[in-house]
């Protein structure tokens, strides 16, 4: 398990990626936009908008489909953009993630493949409050 004193308030709560943002970045790259690479595009971009995460002060909860997983992490460096964290994955053990903050989105690089995947906040859900019969 792991622990940490440090926290950053705007990682908490529920973050889906965003498939939109995450192939108008892709777009831009020359290495991957190719025309020959056309179908292997598609396959690409169909993977993003799919993955949800919701963090707490310690514990980030992923949803792809019907599989989800709880990792522990902690906040190891902060700025005014971003955060670092060093989670501890079952399969592949420690690892430092770097969170860019832009308005209500993140980014994170995949591995080193420098692709940047995009993240929006899902809005919290509000419980209506049910009047008070007397």
């Amino acid at each position: 398990m792991v622990r940490s004193d440090m926290h950053d308030s705007r990682l908490i709560g529920t973050w889906r990626s965003d498939a939109r943002k995450t192939s108008i970045d892709i777009a831009t790259r020359r290495d991957i936009r190719s025309s020959k690479n056309k179908k292997k595009n598609q396959k690409l971009l169909s993977l993003f908008g799919k993955l949800e995460l919701r963090y707490t002060r310690t514990l980030c909860h992923s949803r792809l489909g019907n599989h989800e997983s709880v990792a522990a992490y902690k906040v190891v460096a902060k700025d005014e953009n971003s955060v670092a964290l060093l989670s501890v994955q079952p399969l592949v053990g420690k690892q430092i993630v770097h969170i860019h903050f832009v308005g209500k989105h993140y980014w994170v690089y995949l591995g080193s493949s420098g692709l940047r995947e995009f993240f929006k906040r899902v809005p919290a859900k509000r419980v209506s409050a049910k009047p008070i019969v007397r």
